[in-house]
């Protein structure tokens, strides 16, 4: 479940107050009587390139992108190998694990439930903000809603966080000091980071199950 509270970066002009709502109600009338898929021959503007993505409201609740395809992906609770799978599926991540954009000028929600259930929350966020980044030099954009399992977290309702997710974000913290506290450089690195660590982190947790097992088989003879 989510709601219509988008969270984005483009920067937004304060309108007046009858501009406002002229926007609001234009914007409204658009989404309402143009089609999901829009005609790009139709939302061009004179020299032929696309109109710009139009961001309005605060907290921000309408994006407008004419001529471009709008995707949108659901829960992804923490799963990161499934989240990947999604994306590739809607055309917009590369498949050689590069975590590349490759939807052009597309337009991609993801429509909340990042959080609990899983042990790659950040990572998933990680993931979605390099993205963002890569598809706005593209034409394109990454929105994201917040769902009822981010409002459950910061209300403090943690019934349904994952252990491994408390690992994560020990493990970022570790991380994010790594990177001398450079937040943004640590946020949008980490899903790389993440999956390295964790492999590390079985490949000494193997040695070392390895190792208690001779020990065992030394005491019983």
């Amino acid at each position: 479940m989510a709601t219509l509270s988008l969270t984005c970066s483009l920067p937004l002009q304060p309108p007046s107050s009858s501009q406002s709502q002229s926007q609001s109600r234009k914007l409204i009338d658009s989404i309402v009587s143009t089609p999901f898929q829009y005609s790009s021959s139709s939302t061009t503007s004179s020299n032929g390139s696309l109109k710009p993505i139009v961001v309005d409201g605060d907290p921000p609740t309408f994006v407008s992108a004419p001529g471009r395809r709008i995707v949108a992906v659901g829960d992804l609770h923490g799963d990161l190998d499934k989240a990947r799978c999604a994306l590739e599926t809607a055309g917009v991540l590369s498949s050689d694990g590069q975590s590349l954009w490759i939807g052009g000028e597309t337009v991609l929600v993801q429509l909340g439930d990042i959080l609990d259930r899983g042990e790659d929350e950040l990572a998933i966020l990680s993931l979605l903000k390099s993205l963002d980044i890569q598809a706005k030099a593209h034409g394109g954009a990454v929105f994201q809603v917040n769902g009822n399992h981010e409002t459950m977290n910061v209300e403090g309702d943690y019934r349904y966080v994952d252990n491994g997710a408390l690992d994560e974000c020990i493990d970022f913290l570790e991380y994010l000091d790594k990177c001398e506290r450079n937040w943004e450089e640590a946020f949008v690195s980490w899903c790389a980071v993440s999956a390295r660590w964790k492999q590390d982190r079985k490949v000494s947790q193997n040695y070392w199950a390895q190792w208690n097992l001779v020990k065992d088989s030394g005491k019983r003879v």
